[in-house]
């Protein structure tokens, strides 16, 4: 599999006392596209242990959703997780596209990785709890 074109980039772009924004980056062979979603320390190692938790031989949790994605609340999105027998893992992630007010506009699309780089990923993703305005964590650093 070619891996060069899909990435999943997280990078910390405001913050306060209890929350930061991520801007949240998804690159693949058809899509480049991004949204800001709003964090907290406790959710950011939910989504830290879900994918370092999949890695494992348990693959029992493959949905995390980081909010609502109805209604009148702040942007979601979402990653479904599955892998082959190889270790190859596809990754559809869900982008709230906010440029309308009922919130139906989304971008859907898959980004390819190796079950390696995921945990890897996942493992370095609390780094965005204490890192400074501008701390960058990419599935694939470039």
């Amino acid at each position: 599999m070619d891996y060069d074109l899909d990435n999943l980039i997280f990078s910390k772009i405001w913050e306060d006392e209890t929350t930061f924004e991520l801007q949240i980056e998804v690159d693949s062979q058809y899509v480049h596209a991004h949204q800001s979603c709003y964090f907290n320390e406790e959710l950011l190692n939910r989504l830290a242990s879900f994918l370092t938790g999949f890695c494992k031989l348990d693959n029992s949790a493959t949905y995390f959703e980081s909010g609502y994605k109805n209604g009148k609340y702040i942007p979601a999105f979402s990653l479904a997780l599955s892998t082959d027998k190889q270790g190859h893992v596809t990754m559809e992630v869900d982008l709230e596209i906010c440029d309308v007010d009922d919130r139906s506009h989304r971008c859907q699309c898959n980004v390819r990785c190796e079950l390696g780089a995921l945990e890897r990923f996942g493992k370095r993703l609390t780094k965005l709890n204490e890192g400074e305005i501008g701390t960058r964590i990419a599935l694939y650093e470039t």
